[in-house]
């Protein structure tokens, strides 16, 4: 029998999409786009069209699986009471030996953002204080920004950008990562709005666009206060700017004081002439819409860079206008009551949540080496949740220090990862084919259900459900010894997340409409339209108290990225590509063979390197196996490579990687990102042995 069933996309992706799979007899026999949706509008990006393909790869793990040594690959299978039953054991165990469960570690994140794979968190503040991952990879150093600058963090609705007439993506590729953006704008361009692209290279969305800007990688900020100063000199500003702003005065003093033109066009890259048009032009142009992307706050100066940007956005007057505005993303729909909680003041306005007030936070991108650092009591468990740390975090090798300290470790995924080698347990878990969820988007304003098409492939089972049957095994073994529900209905669960003003903003007079279709929450279209803002003064504070006192900066200010060392003189920039998605494991036979590297010819040239040769980078940490592809537009100082999906058969980029953070982060997600973009390398040739090639004078 045929059959249709509605789903949401789980990736953490700005589109978040509305999909309708068929099934017949049980059976996933195709997945497209709900046409239903208005923003998606029936369309899917490529990382939608392996899905089948993940659900019934052979590679897919579908029993409980016990690892007799850890990184050995001798694993066995074992039913699901004999894995809960050495779980709760341990659990119990730890607990007893250390009179705490402080021991216990949960390090989780965005493998799948439905909001009832937070039962993970949930179960965890059940069993009593433990030890957290708190924080975030991707955008922390952003979210503080436009906290500190608004009050809130929030944005427009991505259709609202169709009435600009002019709009400058800063950072952002939307032709390969918010594909869904991309007939809104072409349709802006038609009707006659100028684009503008800024990004370190020429990227897919550049090419598209009127204008590309080339900007020196970590410098956005100092480009966008350049323009401030334009903006003032020339009489651009908005003259209502008293009426709305808090510390204004200050602001342009310091631009007045600290800023040259011609020296952030030496730094930036950017011509001092196009800097004065483009600034001249954004004043000019109402309304005029700024798209700032994650990519350029993953520097060491992040925070500051984007609130440069939004500083910009207000001096010109754009904040609050129709089609206007600073756009980056919003935490509005993600009004879910917590699971576990019992009352709604407990709903948080943000992903994370079952956090316990007592318990032992680290930061997620210094985790391994907070972990160690832990001896009172000492980390002794992890479960790792949609994670996969020994592929996608900074300082493998404390990873896998870590990895060897550790009495026991629980992975529960859809693959063996590379992390799910040094697991003890396995526990296979459901795609969003197989179990009920509900999601929002940090971009657009729906939300909607995830209901199953499938049963569970093999013995698979949902995060939820791995909870309830956690917290029923150790309150077996031990009376009382966790709060969270044993047992419960996926469905009933999901309509109790539908918080009393998440059920106002999408008008809903009973949760049980949501089952229906994806909803849009009833949010003005423009943000802060009435130029009221959540911050302490009510005001959009170019000067902040709420910032320093966070240890920031008062004002918007520029401080320089991090310089390559002489031995690793490459910035080493990756990009998302259009068809894979870094957080999420693939079936092994879609993952290519190793990474490709874009170079400019002439950095090549100067190694004496053609295009297709193999070769490697490296620096003090480790080295990556590549081959070479040519690009014009990169710097010959930069090189690129796209991020491909988490597991690759012969290397793992993330070798390279060192965690240095974001100036910004612990205001709205608890601790400073990572800054990715801060990552240097050398350039090796690879002959019969592995060799140092200097480039020639």
């Amino acid at each position: 029998m045929l059959a249709k069933h509605q789903h949401i996309c789980p990736r953490n992706c700005y589109d978040t999409c509305s999909l309708i799979s068929t099934t017949y007899n049980g059976v996933l026999l195709s997945v497209e786009g709900n046409p239903a949706h208005d923003y998606t509008k029936g369309k899917l990006c490529p990382k939608a069209m392996s899905d089948i393909q993940k659900v019934y790869s052979p590679s897919r793990i579908r029993y409980p699986m016990r690892q007799r040594h850890r990184f050995s690959g001798d694993w066995e299978r074992i039913s699901w009471d004999e894995a809960l039953e050495q779980i709760a054991r341990t659990i119990l165990r730890l607990k007893r030996t250390h009179g705490s469960t402080l021991p216990l570690a949960l390090n989780k994140y965005s493998g799948n953002f439905g909001a009832l794979h937070n039962a993970m968190e949930a179960l965890f503040s059940g069993i009593g204080p433990t030890t957290r991952a708190i924080g975030s990879p991707c955008w922390s150093a952003g979210v503080d920004a436009q906290t500190i600058d608004f009050g809130r963090f929030r944005c427009s609705s991505p259709l609202d950008m169709a009435h600009a007439k002019l709009i400058w993506l800063w950072g952002v590729n939307p032709a390969w990562t918010a594909i869904h953006q991309m007939p809104i704008i072409f349709d802006a361009m038609e009707r006659g709005t100028t684009v503008v692209c800024f990004d370190t290279h020429l990227s897919a969305t550049a090419a598209r666009s009127h204008r590309f800007i080339q900007v020196r990688p970590g410098t956005d900020g100092l480009l966008a206060l350049a323009m401030g100063k334009v903006l003032a000199e020339e009489n651009l500003l908005d003259p209502d700017l008293p009426n709305y702003t808090l510390g204004y005065h200050d602001f342009l003093a310091y631009l007045d004081s600290e800023i040259r033109v011609e020296r952030a066009a030496t730094i930036t890259g950017v011509e001092a002439d196009t800097i004065r048009d483009l600034a001249r032009e954004y004043g000019q142009t109402h309304p005029a819409c700024i798209w700032a992307g994650f990519g350029l706050q993953r520097y060491t100066n992040g925070g500051q860079t984007l609130r440069a940007i939004d500083a910009l956005g207000a001096l010109a007057g754009h904040i609050g206008e129709k089609g206007g505005g600073v756009q980056y993303g919003h935490f509005e729909t993600w009004k879910f009551s917590g699971l576990g909680h019992t009352e709604p003041s407990q709903a948080k306005a943000n992903p994370v949540v079952g956090k316990n007030p007592s318990d032992r936070a680290l930061n997620i991108n210094k985790f391994a080496a907070a972990a160690l650092a832990c001896t009172e009591p000492p980390v002794r468990m992890l479960w790792l949740a949609g994670r996969n740390p020994l592929s996608q975090d900074a300082d493998l090798h404390l990873w896998q220090k870590l990895m060897n300290q550790l009495e026991f470790i629980v992975v529960s995924d859809l693959f063996l990862t590379r992390s799910a080698a040094a697991a003890d347990i396995f526990l296979p878990v459901t795609t969003h084919y197989e179990h009920w969820d509900l999601h929002a988007s940090y971009w657009h304003y729906w939300v909607g259900v995830n209901e199953p098409a499938i049963a569970p492939v093999g013995e698979s089972k949902s995060d939820l459900e791995i909870a309830w049957r956690v917290s029923a095994k150790l309150n077996e073994l031990e009376p009382g010894s966790c709060t969270f529900p044993t047992s419960g209905s996926e469905k009933e669960t999901l309509l109790r997340e539908l918080s009393p003003e998440l059920l106002r903003l999408l008008r809903l007079q009973s949760p049980k409409e949501i089952l229906l279709q994806p909803l849009k929450a009833n949010l003005p279209p423009a943000s802060w339209a009435q130029r009221q803002f959540a911050t302490p003064s009510g005001r959009f504070e170019f000067r902040s108290e709420k910032a320093v006192q966070a240890g920031f900066p008062a004002l918007p200010s520029y401080s320089p990225p991090l310089s390559p060392p002489p031995e690793a003189p490459l910035r080493l920039l990756t990009p998302h590509h259009s068809s894979a998605l870094n957080s999420q494991s693939y079936p092994p036979d879609t993952i290519p063979n190793g990474y490709t590297l874009y170079v400019n010819p002439e950095l090549a040239e100067s190694y004496g390197l053609n295009e297709g040769a193999p070769a490697e980078i490296a620096n003090d940490l480790g080295a990556v196996r590549v081959r070479l592809a040519f690009d014009l537009s990169i710097p010959r100082d930069v090189v690129i490579v796209y991020q491909h999906p988490a597991e690759l058969k012969d290397s793992c980029l993330n070798v390279l990687l060192r965690s240095h953070t974001t100036d910004m982060g612990t205001i709205a997600t608890g601790a400073p990102g990572l800054a990715l973009n801060e990552t240097f390398v050398c350039l090796r040739r690879l002959t019969g042995s592995v060799q140092r090639l200097s480039p020639n004078p």
